[in-house]
C-alpha cells in the first residue's frame, strides 16, 4: 500500500530530505546508515515517481533544481514534525532523560530558582540542565530553549504561559519597592512627602533591552487606581543588576527601587526601609514559558510538575 501519491513512500521524502541537508549521497547514506547505493537508487526512484529531476548534478557536487527546492521546503517541515511526535510517544516509557535548556533572567534565578534548580538536578541526575541567564529576550531567543523564566506575560502566541508564585507566598502581583538603608537614614533625614524624593540620590538601574534608565514611580495618592507619577530624583549611581542595587543602596549611597518580596527578610530585619509603601505601583509577576509542542516531552513534562510542586 503506498503512503503518498504516484508510490512516494515516507522513506524516499526522508532520504530526499538527508541529502539536501548532507550536501551529497555519500554524506546522506553515513547519516542514515545505509549504502550510496541505496540513497542513489531512493532518489532515482522519487524523480521516476515525481517524473522531475530533483538535483543537478556535476562530478563536483549536486545541487537542487527549482522542482527539488519547491519539495524539499514544502516537506522538511512535516517530516520533523513527524519524527519529533513519534520519538515524544516512545519516549513517554522512559525515565526522563537528556538535554533541558533553560533560559532566565538572574534575578529569577538568584531570588527565586537557584534553591529549586538544584533539587531538580539531584532528583532527576540523567536530565542534563543547560542553563542561560539572560536579561534580554525576543522571541526568537526565546524559542531556542525549552522553558523560560521572565517577568510579564509578553510572549509570542505559540508560547505557552505559566505564572509561578515564590514558594511560601501566593501573591496576586508584586510591587515595586522604593527604599533606603537604615544607614542612610541615620546620615541624613529620609523623605516624609513625596515631593522631597528629588532631593535624595538614588541608586538607579538600567533596564537591558532599552538601555533606558528605569523610572522612579509612585501612585500620587494611597489608593492603587490613583495616577501613576514619573519622579526623577538625583543620581547617585547606575547598575544594571538588581541583586547590586540592593547591595549598594544597603551601603547607603542612596535610595532603591526593585522587588518587594525579596526585600521581605531585611525590611523586618531593620536593615532596609520601606518608603511610602502605601504608594508602590504593581510590577509583572514571574512567568514560565514553553512551546506548546514540547508539551508532551518527558523531560520537559518533569520540570514543570516538579517546578509546579516546588513553588506551591
Amino acid at each position: 500500500m503506498s503512503e503518498f501519491k504516484n508510490d512516494i513512500t515516507y522513506n524516499q521524502l526522508s532520504t530526499f530530505k538527508t541529502i539536501v541537508e548532507a550536501g551529497n549521497i555519500s554524506k546522506a547514506a553515513k547519516l542514515i546508515g545505509v549504502s550510496s547505493a541505496s540513497v542513489s537508487y531512493s532518489l532515482k526512484s522519487l524523480e521516476k515517481q515525481i517524473g522531475q529531476v530533483l538535483f543537478n548534478r556535476t562530478t563536483r557536487a549536486i545541487t537542487l533544481t527549482d522542482i527539488g527546492r519547491q519539495l524539499y521546503d514544502n516537506t522538511q517541515f512535516s517530516i520533523e514534525e513527524l519524527n519529533k511526535s513519534v520519538e515524544v510517544i516512545c519516549n513517554l516509557n522512559e525515565k526522563p532523560s537528556g538535554i533541558l535548556s533553560l533560559n532566565m533572567a538572574n534575578t529569577i534565578y538568584q531570588w527565586f530558582l537557584k534553591d529549586r534548580l538544584i533539587d531538580f538536578q539531584k532528583a532527576f541526575p540523567l536530565i542534563q540542565l543547560d542553563l542561560t541567564l539572560s536579561d534580554t529576550l525576543d522571541n526568537r531567543v526565546e524559542k531556542q530553549f525549552d522553558i523560560g523564566f521572565r517577568y510579564g506575560k509578553r510572549v509570542d502566541d505559540t508560547l505557552v504561559a505559566r505564572r509561578l508564585y515564590p514558594s511560601g507566598k501566593q501573591t496576586n502581583s508584586f510591587k515595586a519597592a522604593l527604599f533606603v538603608s537604615s544607614s542612610y537614614a541615620q546620615t541624613r533625614d529620609i523623605p516624609t512627602s513625596i515631593s522631597e524624593l528629588t532631593t535624595h540620590p538614588m541608586v538607579k538601574f538600567r533596564m537591558p533591552s532599552s538601555r533606558k534608565l528605569a523610572p522612579l514611580r509612585l501612585h500620587k495618592t494611597n489608593k492603587s487606581e490613583s495616577k501613576i507619577l514619573n519622579i526623577e530624583p538625583p543620581t547617585a549611581m547606575i547598575v544594571n543588576d538588581l541583586g547590586t542595587l540592593v547591595d549598594m543602596v544597603s551601603q547607603g549611597f542612596g535610595m532603591g527601587m526593585t522587588i518587594d518580596f525579596v526585600l521581605q527578610d531585611k525590611f523586618e530585619s531593620g536593615e532596609l526601609i520601606p518608603l511610602f509603601q502605601e504608594h508602590w505601583c504593581d510590577i509583572p509577576n514571574i512567568y514560565m514559558y514553553y512551546a506548546r509542542e514540547t508539551q508532551l516531552s518527558v523531560k520537559v513534562r518533569c520540570f514543570l510538575e516538579f517546578v509546579h510542586h516546588a513553588l506551591k
